[in-house]
Order: structure tokens, then sequence, then C-alpha cells
């Protein structure tokens, strides 16, 4: 793995499920926190799309987006959005997350996390994506 840049940790604001014409489930999950480098966040991980009949606990994982901000100490702000991948911890409420963001400054990270749904937590470590 890359460079670490730094160590994140949110906390779950809300959810939203959509449903698209095809019947496919996605579900919102917005969160708020710090990450060492980038200040106060805001982010939204999507999870899905997902076929309803899907969504059980049989589902092991699957595609995600994250779109955010964040809000450094200089007073300056960057954005990002990227794609990736979940899975599901076995026998546990986390879902383990990986993915790769465009951030609004020129850089990419990669960022690999665990959303612990028993206590409504997202934290994990962003890495430098060598390109």
């Amino acid at each position: 793995m890359a460079e670490e840049i730094g160590k994140f940790s949110l906390e779950h604001v809300s959810t939203t499920y959509t449903e698209d014409e095809d019947g496919n489930i996605s579900i919102h999950t917005n969160w708020c926190g710090k990450a060492e480098g980038y200040g106060v966040v805001y982010d939204t991980t999507i999870f899905g799309p997902t076929a309803l009949m899907e969504l059980n606990d049989d589902l092991e994982g699957g595609p995600i987006k994250r779109i955010g901000q964040g809000f450094l100490e200089d007073g300056t702000t960057v954005a990002g959005s990227g794609s990736g991948q979940w899975s599901k911890k076995p026998g546990e409420h986390i879902w383990k997350t990986d993915c790769v963001l465009q951030i609004s400054d020129g850089t990419k990270i990669r960022s690999v996390g665990e959303v612990h749904l028993d206590t409504l937590t997202f934290s994990g470590t962003n890495y430098s994506v060598d390109e």
C-alpha cells in the first residue's frame, strides 16, 4: 500500500434509500467528522445499487460511491468523489470499504475503512495513490 496520509473518524448523520426504474436499491449514508489533512469533513457513501431481493443476509458486498468535502484548518476547502467496493465482515455488523477518490486539488487518495453499524461510526485510513 502507498504512503499513509492520515486517519479519519466519522459519525452517522442520516440514511436515505432510493430506488431506480429497475427496482434496484441504493443506500445513501451521510457522515460528519474529521480526517487528518482535511479538517472537518462531510461524506456521503452510497452502497449499491442492489436488487431488492438481494438485500438480505446473503449479500456479501458490492459497489460503493463516495462524495465529500473537507474544510481544512487553513480556511481552504477541497471536494472529492470516487468509487470502490464494500464487503461484509462475517458474523458482525461491520462493512469494510475500499475506494479511490479524485480530490479537487488534483490528487487521488485510496480510502480504506470500516462502517460499524452497531455504533454508527465510520473510520479508517487514507493513503496516497501513486500513478
